[in-house]
């Protein structure tokens, strides 16, 4: 299905990250006899294992006068094993002494010419404007190894992303792929959980409970308590894993459990949680895609329990079910695609097979199916697990790949721009030879979508000349300092400073919402462009209580946001614009000088 007036965008690389360190080079390498020697040692641990069990297994099975002679088999066929295996576990280790050794020559004679380069993994867009990038490897043999390194990519002095700078940041305290995260009112990075992680010594899947926050400010990681049953005393989670979770319009996180009905809350402020209500009648939120509506409730379709709907009453923490839809948007391995809240207030769910769901609160029925999404190639399309963000002019961004009724991890993606009538067809990344779940979409403050993909190093940004929002879209500025100096902190003031929408969306796996206020300033003598960290943003709400705005199309509601000006901005004459999912609101006349003493 596709429209003849659609204008097709365009993906434009962004620059890798290329690495000079020696260590670093030679870290990246010997990884890959660390997994290998993993990988080994599991295998062997496995196989003498079942090769034990079998041989006494057998002595069941013989009769009273042969049983003496089953036991001495037994006994010498566990011997034969075992030593079969240490055989084996000292093959291992000559391996990977020797994908050591090639290590060191390898990074001997290459890391000063750029042979090692970070591969993508989960991104966040930080409250300066900032990308914030886990870095993953992915092995030869098709193991993908998520690590605690942390990389920034900042934007040259023009605004571009393309031609922007990676910077090492601090690495977390724990290596971990899918989790629950988020960017929260005060520029804090959370993430809690992980389906895959390195808590035990060994990355494995291990549905992984620890949690930690990244304070981009002191660039430092810091763990904290994972979330808490109800009772009392209250117990912490067994699993948070790959977590379905959403942060709500007051700046708390709210996640839901993969093992059981529990849901709980945090408080940024004091880093503790709150036992929220369980919810009732699907068991879990396992594989859920949540979307933060305008009412102050978010949307969900069950995995567990197709075609079921449920509605979050955030304020009064009350889960209501809704009509079951027609037809189920969930695979047979309970996947789901992403879900968005789109600028006409209803929300759009992608389904794991090819079709997808609405809600539309005012309706009735409130949840309905959409469009199914076009064939390619006649072959039917789905997003088992994947992003999709939303463009500045409503269309929604993403890509499908083929399905079947297995709910196998196909490949490769078709992107499609899709307008809330046609899906239609535009050009795919460059490395989009893969599943849906490996990549990642995240909306960029120019409005392009940088495209990541799990364990490869090009990364791309989605562009579309026809991508112009309407001005009812844009964040308007009501107060702001007329004149300032650098290196200190302002106060800016408006509406719709939080945006329309959550706009970027992927499911359990990864939340990397962007609906927060971004500053940039640009000099009107130089046309440096300059981003401004941004924080603590916040709303009066109908008490006269300030409270953290992180919600969404909050209407009349006035927003302020702290501004940090950095010491060594232009000065002069500049423009001040106020960003929000990448659309600017309209120029404001600053003027920016330093204090005379």
């Amino acid at each position: 299905m596709s429209n003849g007036n659609f204008q097709k965008g365009t993906w434009n690389p962004i620059r890798s990250n290329c690495t000079t360190s020696f260590s670093l080079t030679y870290t990246r390498c010997a990884e890959w006899g660390s997994a290998l020697i993993t990988q080994c040692l599991l295998w062997v641990t496995t196989w003498v294992t079942e090769c034990i069990q079998w041989a006494w297994q057998t002595t069941t099975q013989c009769s009273w006068w042969s049983w003496l002679f089953c036991v001495i088999w037994a006994v010498i066929t566990t011997l034969v094993c075992v030593a079969t295996g240490l055989v084996a576990v000292a093959i291992c280790g000559i391996l990977t002494v020797v994908e050591y050794v090639f290590c060191l020559l390898w990074t001997t004679f290459t890391f000063w010419i750029c042979l090692s380069w970070a591969g993508g993994g989960t991104a966040f867009l930080l409250t300066d404007g900032t990308v914030m990038m886990q870095e993953i490897s992915s092995f030869w043999f098709g193991a993908t190894l998520a690590t605690r390194r942390w990389w920034k990519l900042t934007p040259d002095q023009s605004g571009s992303y393309s031609n922007g700078r990676w910077s090492r940041l601090a690495d977390s305290n724990v290596a971990r792929l899918y989790f629950a995260s988020a960017v929260l009112a005060d520029g804090r990075v959370v993430v809690c959980g992980g389906e895959y992680s390195d808590a035990s010594g060994t990355f494995k899947q291990d549905w992984n409970n620890s949690c930690e926050i990244y304070d981009p400010v002191a660039d430092t990681w810091a763990s904290f308590v994972s979330p808490t049953k109800p009772g009392s005393p209250p117990a912490v989670w067994e699993e948070i894993g790959d977590a379905s979770c959403t942060l709500l319009p007051d700046g708390t996180l709210l996640v839901g459990a993969l093992d059981s009905a529990n849901v709980a809350k945090l408080d940024p402020s004091t880093l503790t949680w709150t036992a929220m209500n369980p919810r009732p009648g699907v068991g879990n939120s396992n594989e859920d895609s949540w979307v933060l509506m305008s009412d102050n409730t978010m949307a969900t379709p069950s995995c567990q329990r197709p075609p079921t709907t449920w509605v979050y009453d955030i304020s009064s923490d009350q889960w209501n079910r809704g009509n079951d839809l027609p037809v189920s948007i969930i695979n047979a391995v309970e996947e789901i695609g992403a879900g968005l809240l789109r600028y006409d207030a209803t929300a759009f769910f992608f389904g794991a097979n090819e079709h997808t769901a609405i809600y539309a609160p005012t309706a009735s029925p409130q949840w309905s199916n959409g469009g199914d999404l076009p064939l390619q190639d006649e072959q039917s399309l789905g997003i088992v697990d994947g992003p999709a963000a939303l463009l500045v002019n409503g269309n929604i961004l993403f890509g499908a790949a083929p399905t079947n009724a297995a709910g196998d991890f196909l490949s490769p993606c078709y992107y499609f721009e899709f307008d809330g009538t046609m899906f239609n067809r535009t050009n795919d990344p460059p490395n989009n030879d893969c599943p849906t779940y490996p990549t990642r979409l995240l909306l960029l403050p120019d409005g392009d979508v940088m495209f990541c993909r799990e364990g490869d190093s090009s990364f791309s940004a989605y562009h579309s000349d026809a991508a112009v929002p309407q001005d009812s879209f844009r964040p308007v500025i009501q107060t702001c300092p007329a004149t300032f100096a650098p290196g200190t902190t302002i106060q800016v003031s408006g509406l719709q400073f939080n945006g329309l929408s959550q706009a970027v969306g992927y499911g359990d796996d990864s939340q990397t919402a962007t609906n927060y206020p971004l500053v940039r300033i640009v000099n009107k003598q130089t046309n440096r462009v300059r981003y401004c960290r941004t924080f603590n943003h916040t709303t009066v709400d109908n008490n006269g209580n300030t409270i953290p705005s992180m919600g969404v199309a909050t209407g009349a509601a006035v927003i302020t946001t702290n501004v940090s000006i950095p010491w060594d901005i232009d000065n002069g004459d500049s423009s001040l614009y106020v960003v929000a999912n990448g659309i600017p609101s309209e120029p404001f006349d600053v003027a920016i000088w330093p204090i005379l003493v």
